[in-house]
């Protein structure tokens, strides 16, 4: 056998080395949006982040070029997450309720992690807006997945008009699938806001916000 064409675990093109760099890209991620959460984007010094993940700040650089790099990664990974998401969207009760969870958790200051929400930390949710205001390039790369995010809400709620044997509005979809945007994005801030807002007046709240969006 052709020992150049061999295929060793040291291979950066094997199976194995693939799997091992995408779990270091993995914790690396993992690392920065607790360090981004916990201090702000720009508070957040890169040897924080490597010291974080329990990593060299040298090999840190060998996958993500600098803190941009990041946050342009935390974002497609978020993008991702939304998709798969999508095609499993609850009942509106189970709706109301998740929602009503992830506003309770807001207002703790705690992430989000099993409840299927788009945005799974406020402080990140912010920070990130605000660093697109600031970076072109974030800003061109969060507007995209906004437009993506959107759609997939759009063709989630046509098809569950479709399943209610509903003819498909153009223009009510537009409308609802707005609403349902503004009010989960609304829904985060005002959990910073006004965390002492009792559960039973949000939940009233979202009863009805839910099923305007679903149209039942």
């Amino acid at each position: 056998m052709d020992r150049g064409a061999t295929m060793t675990p040291t291979d950066p093109s094997s199976p194995a080395a693939q799997t091992r760099a995408e779990a270091q890209r993995v914790r690396i991620l993992d690392a920065a949006q607790r360090c981004f959460i916990a201090r702000g984007f720009h508070a957040a010094a890169v040897s924080e982040i490597a010291t974080e993940a329990g990593i060299s700040q040298g090999l840190m650089y060998r996958y993500f070029d600098n803190k941009r790099a990041m946050i342009l990664a935390l974002i497609q990974r978020q993008l991702e997450e939304d998709r798969r998401s999508m095609g499993s969207r609850p009942a509106s009760l189970d709706m109301v309720d998740g929602l009503l969870a992830c506003y309770q958790q807001w207002a703790r200051g705690e992430s989000i992690g099993e409840l299927d929400t788009a945005i799974a930390n406020v402080g990140l949710y912010a920070e990130i807006t605000a660093e697109a205001q600031r970076d072109p390039a974030v800003g061109t790369v969060l507007r995209q997945h906004d437009k993506l995010t959107t759609q997939a809400v759009y063709e989630w709620l046509r098809q569950h008009d479709i399943a209610r044997g509903e003819a498909a509005d153009e223009a009510s979809l537009r409308e609802r699938t707005l609403l349902l945007r503004v009010g989960v994005e609304g829904l985060a801030m005002r959990a910073v806001r006004g965390p002492d807002v009792a559960p039973e007046t949000v939940r009233e709240l979202l009863v009805q916000t839910i099923a305007r969006v679903l149209a039942e």
